[in-house]
């Protein structure tokens, strides 16, 4: 009689299992994990984002983020799709975001929202992925490799003696004399040889190139590093051709040294080095910008032309 009575027992909580167990799984409240397989990046370097949520098959019903544009200082390079299983009566949903930032220090992937509404009930959860720390540094110094980040523009300080600031007074005074004599003497001060010849102004040079690069329209068609070849060559020549001294070898740190001594505002020098910055990792590093990217690059150039041309206007009006 016993032994009858166990195997009923037995029998009973074995069916109380079978009938409770589909609503434990019901019951399983979803998740999300989120996970980054960098860290610590370089300006440019990418890093991948996976996000995964699981849910109790057939009880929610998801709403996925939209992917935005950008996560504060990180850039979306690219978006995979949305893939689903399932696993032990669960529904798994998972995407992979693949992103970089252009801005050095410590940064933060910004978590995500999505929602899951239970289809049992009126219940609904609120999901965030985590919110990521990445540390964005530059390339460290290697003489062996070709290509070189841009560094901040360091402020050189020097003390000259006494009599090496009588010697360029004296310089000067003697160049003056030799000008004032040459005048008199040829009644006219001869042009110095330019570099480049040209029949048109350097600045209307320059904005008639911008104008005909942005109409080309090389990024929509992927020509995304002859697009930027072109831009920078467009900033040389204009620069050349307006100092008169040749700036078509200089790498992208000597032209923002020259640009501090020709007194641009350091501001203005800081947003276009981040538009150099952009060009070389597009020509080195193979990036593939955004299409509002490469149009900021296009109208900081124009802006950094037209900044130095309207200075030396300044100049000419001054000396007259």
């Amino acid at each position: 009689m016993n032994l009858i009575r166990n195997y009923t027992g037995i029998a009973t909580a074995i069916s109380l299992a079978a009938f409770f167990y589909p609503r434990i799984v019901a019951a399983q409240i979803p998740s999300v994990q989120t996970t980054a397989d960098k860290r610590d990046i370089l300006i440019g370097e990418q890093v991948h984002l996976k996000i995964d949520v699981t849910l109790a098959d057939n009880t929610y019903r998801l709403s996925w983020f939209s992917v935005p544009d950008s996560f504060g200082t990180f850039v979306v390079v690219s978006s995979g799709k949305i893939d689903s299983g399932f696993n032990n009566g669960n529904q798994l949903f998972s995407q992979e975001l693949t992103l970089t930032s252009f801005d050095s220090g410590q940064r933060v992937i910004p978590p995500l929202e999505l929602q899951a509404d239970a289809l049992t009930n009126d219940s609904s959860y609120t999901l965030f992925t985590d919110s990521i720390p990445v540390n964005v540094g530059y390339s460290p110094l290697d003489s062996v490799k070709t290509f070189h980040d841009i560094k901040t523009i360091i402020e050189v300080k020097e003390k000259w003696p006494w009599w090496a600031w009588a010697l360029i007074v004296l310089g000067v005074m003697l160049v003056v004399l030799a000008i004032i004599f040459r005048k008199k003497l040829f009644g006219k001060k001869e042009k110095p040889a330019q570099i480049i010849d040209a029949k048109v102004g350097p600045y209307d040079e320059a904005m008639k190139s911008l104008q005909k690069l942005e109409a080309e329209g090389l990024p929509a068609k992927g020509a995304h590093k002859e697009f930027h070849l072109r831009l920078t060559d467009i900033f040389k020549r204009y620069f050349t051709r307006q100092t008169n001294r040749n700036k078509l070898h200089l790498t992208s740190d000597e032209i923002l040294m020259d640009l501090d001594q020709e007194g641009i505002n350091r501001q203005e020098v800081s947003a276009f080095a981040n538009c150099l910055r952009m060009s070389n990792a597009v020509k080195f590093a193979k990036f593939v910008p955004a299409p509002e990217q490469n149009q900021s690059c296009l109208l900081e150039t124009k802006k950094m032309i037209t900044l130095l041309n309207n200075q030396v206007k300044k100049e000419q009006e001054s000396a007259v």
